[in-house]
Parts: structure tokens; C-alpha cells; sequence
């Protein structure tokens, strides 16, 4: 019985090691289109910078600093590229949720 408990804990472990992943990467690709569609320099550091920090604060920086700068050439494919990631963004909220879920009902039978 151990066994099969521990091997639905790492299961779950996996799914929200992968939906984590998934929603870092997601959020770095939108802003790094974003970031290219507003003319900034640097469109990949500032995706890095979004992605990253404790409690989202480089995404509450990204979005404080992008306040000044209008978008200036954004292409239908870009667009529909930032739609795309967010529906895959919103993949990985599904397994990061759905990982949670089945640690917690399997640590309810230990």
C-alpha cells in the first residue's frame, strides 16, 4: 500500500513540476512579445525578468514599466501567437492545479 501511495504522490509531484514549467515559460514568451511589439531593447531580459521573482514581482515590474511605452508594430501573428500561449499557459494551470489536488487527496489517506 506504501508503494502505491508513493507513486501517486510522485505522480503528482511531476504534473506540478511540469505545470509550474509550463506557466514560467508561457510568461516569459508573452512578454518577451509584448515586450518586442513595445519596441524595447532587450524584448528576452525583460521575459526573464517577468518570469521570474518571489510573488510575481517581476511581472508586477514588467507591467509597471510597459504603463509607458504604447505598442508600436504588433503583427496578427504576433497576436495570435499571445493567445496561443495563453491557452497553453492555461494548460499548465491545469496540471499545476490538478497535481495540487492529488497530493493533498493522497496525503488525506496517510
Amino acid at each position: 500500500m506504501d508503494t502505491q501511495i508513493s507513486a501517486v504522490l510522485l505522480i503528482c509531484f511531476a504534473a506540478i513540476v511540469v505545470g509550474t514549467f509550463d506557466i514560467g515559460f508561457q510568461l516569459f514568451q508573452i512578454a518577451s512579445l509584448d515586450a518586442k511589439a513595445r519596441g524595447f531593447r532587450h524584448p528576452k531580459l525583460l521575459g526573464f525578468l517577468a518570469m521570474g521573482g518571489d510573488h510575481s514581482s517581476g511581472l508586477l515590474m514588467y507591467f509597471i514599466l510597459r504603463r509607458k511605452h504604447p505598442v508600436l508594430n504588433m503583427s496578427k501573428e504576433a497576436s495570435k501567437e499571445i493567445e496561443s500561449r495563453k491557452k497553453r499557459a492555461g494548460a499548465g494551470i491545469f496540471f499545476l492545479a490538478l497535481g495540487a489536488i492529488g497530493f493533498v487527496i493522497t496525503l488525506s489517506f496517510l
